[in-house]
């Protein structure tokens, strides 16, 4: 009988798998720059065992027995260290992690999705609806002021779906202008934030953003965004977005814009100029002197 017809939906189990390796990748997180501690060794080779697990289970379910063989050697390997690290130009590595990496692409390109060279589109989406709760006021005294606060704020939220995140991840090979706020290892890739509130912050990011990252190779980070706050309306993605293909900019680039504008926000919040603590301190000057009730 064949098993394969049995199988959840690939999508959801490659899914599973990634999220382990990405629990496994986060505890070892910081072993770039000191000695891993023993609890930290003990729940990367947790993760690692359940990973080879789940590989091993989703190919023999895949009737893919060639496969499972070879994973079954890697297994067999990896048990004498699940915890296993190589260095490299960028840092430390997860020697199983990796392997089971370049095994889950093959997979992902028959069962699940296929990488591409394009930016993942879930992150976008995910990076798009941060505009709401970065900018609520019912969670923070007013709208992100500076960079920081846009970065702090939009990487909280990324945090809870991706459990691998890095703050400010180390890059080999420095790009002019190009300085990742944030790093995505299982997506391989990196978030930059950029703050503009004026014409001239416009002309300034543009020239950051057209960095040649196209002469950028790396085994860990191939694909970028920028993510563009703009305290009002100033220059509409699609400007931006034709601005890069112009430049021959490629598809591992993208580019979200982001404005500053609280949600469900007066109209008089959307007027040029206007800024959302004007507005708020007219709601509670109007709130202290109530207009008579005839």
């Amino acid at each position: 009988m064949n098993l394969a017809h049995k199988m959840n939906d690939p999508d959801e189990i490659l899914a599973a798998i990634r999220e382990t390796l990405g629990n496994a990748n986060k505890a070892a997180s910081d072993w770039d720059y000191r000695s891993p501690e023993p609890e930290e060794e003990e729940t990367v080779r947790f993760f690692i065992e359940r990973a080879f697990a789940q590989v091993l289970t989703f190919l023999d379910a895949a009737g893919l027995p060639e496969t499972f063989s070879a994973v079954s050697g890697i297994h067999e390997t990896a048990k004498k260290d699940y915890a296993k690290v190589k260095a490299y130009s960028e840092g430390m590595y997860l020697v199983w992690a990796a392997k089971l990496e370049d095994y889950l692409h093959s997979i992902e390109a028959i069962f699940g999705r296929k990488e591409t060279g394009r930016v993942v589109k879930d992150v976008i989406e995910i990076l798009r609806a941060t505009q709401y709760s970065i900018t609520d006021l019912n969670c923070f005294p007013d709208t992100p002021q500076n960079e920081d606060q846009v970065h702090s704020r939009i990487e909280a939220v990324l945090r809870c779906i991706f459990t691998d995140l890095r703050h400010k991840p180390t890059i080999s090979k420095p790009i002019k202008n190009f300085e990742p706020d944030t790093g995505i290892p299982s997506l391989k890739t990196l978030v930059e934030y950029k703050f503009v509130e004026s014409r001239q912050d416009v002309k300034r990011v543009v020239d950051e953003v057209l960095a040649d990252t196209r002469g950028y190779v790396s085994q860990k980070w191939n694909k970028f965004i920028y993510v563009i706050y703009e305290t009002r309306r100033l220059k509409p993605e699609s400007e931006w977005k034709h601005m890069l293909r112009e430049n021959e900019i490629p598809e591992s680039t993208e580019i979200i814009v982001i404005c500053g504008e609280a949600p469900n926000s007066s109209p008089k919040s959307a007027l040029p100029g206007a800024s959302q603590r004007s507005v708020r301190q007219k709601r509670t000057r109007g709130a202290r002197n109530p207009a008579p009730v005839s």
